[in-house]
């Protein structure tokens, strides 16, 4: 597997990022295990996690990232492996109450160091923003982490371009990398009911071009969306409001045309696509099976020459912000 090294980091990661969101859930212990040995073996060395990971379920907090501690401990890999976890996420029960505070973000920083069976994180997120604290005080905890060996780099994950903004005009180094909703696919903002969320719009997306901050892209493969259309499966109620629309329509002829001539799965040109951007992106995926992974693992493969990449830039209208005329799902 092709690995890349993170602009202003000397964190060298493979091309895509294993996502552990299920593990410990829909994914058994043993079935993460398995994909960790697998991934591993095959190359790949990023995996991301988060400290809330799991917590929907009754049992142990943090399960995802337990799973994953357990498997470093018994494999003693962890000096080969870039680790990613995000902390400050509102807790489930009282979703409208920020957690994104130095107290709290040191408390899920410490437990997820414990947890990870880690003495460091690579590369640690703000889980979300809080607009009432100034960058400069969310950013001075972080900093002491890495002061403190807690942390080596650090980002954001669902922060507004405006506060990105106002941290790079910190002293501090700052953010390395976002964290942001990204897919090949066009979304139905207007169909997410969660708003604190952020996705690649245009705006965010000529801001990474010209900085060349660093992507990491989850729901990179739009929960399916293309694949199922391909395949004939049926379509979950949540995927056809988020991706229906007449924009995915056209992008979906193209990718099938493209898919069709590189002899590759729809699933691998998608990661390919966010792969070749001007900077550089890491699509995040998690994987419901063996198969998906090995396309996963695949796609990092792929080379697109820069016309292709370029038709399906252009094609993309991003977000869309209204449900206008466009949409092709209804209630």
């Amino acid at each position: 597997m092709k690995n890349l090294l993170l602009k202003d980091t000397s964190l060298t990661v493979s091309k895509i990022s294993l996502g552990t969101v299920n593990f410990g859930t829909v994914i058994d212990e043993e079935t993460a295990e398995s994909q960790l040995n697998f991934f591993t073996y095959n190359g790949g060395n990023f995996i991301d996690t988060a400290h809330i990971y799991g917590d929907w379920v009754p049992g142990p907090k943090g399960i995802s990232e337990r799973i994953i501690g357990a498997w470093l401990k018994k494999t003693g890999l962890r000096h080969k492996i870039v680790i990613s976890t995000k902390g400050g996420h509102p807790d489930l029960a009282e979703f409208h109450i920020s957690r994104a505070t130095p107290k709290e973000i040191i408390k899920d920083l410490d437990e997820s160091l414990q947890f990870l069976n880690t003495d460091y994180i690579d590369l640690y997120f703000y889980h979300r923003d809080n607009p009432d604290i100034p960058v400069e005080e969310l950013l001075g905890v972080l900093e002491q982490a890495r002061a403190d060996g807690k942390i080596r780099y650090y980002g954001c994950s669902n922060w507004p371009l405006d506060r990105i903004q106002q941290v790079r005009r910190q002293e501090f180094p700052g953010f390395v990398c976002n964290q942001i909703m990204y897919s090949l696919a066009d979304i139905n903002e207007f169909n997410i009911s969660d708003k604190t969320l952020v996705l690649m719009d245009r705006e965010i997306y000529n801001h990474h071009c010209e900085t060349g901050l660093n992507v990491m892209a989850y729901t990179a493969l739009a929960k399916g969306y293309f694949t199922k259309k391909a395949t004939g499966q049926s379509m979950p109620a949540q995927t056809a409001r988020w991706y229906s629309n007449m924009s995915n329509e056209r992008i979906y002829a193209e990718l099938t045309r493209k898919a069709h001539s590189l002899h590759c799965s729809v699933s691998e040109l998608e990661l390919a696509f966010l792969m070749h951007q001007s900077f550089a992106t890491v699509p995040i995926v998690s994987f419901s099976n063996q198969q998906q992974l090995e396309q996963g693992i695949k796609s990092c493969d792929l080379v697109l020459d820069h016309e292709t990449v370029e038709k399906l830039n252009n094609m993309k209208k991003y977000v869309y912000q209204g449900a206008g005329s466009e949409s092709l799902f209804t209630l």
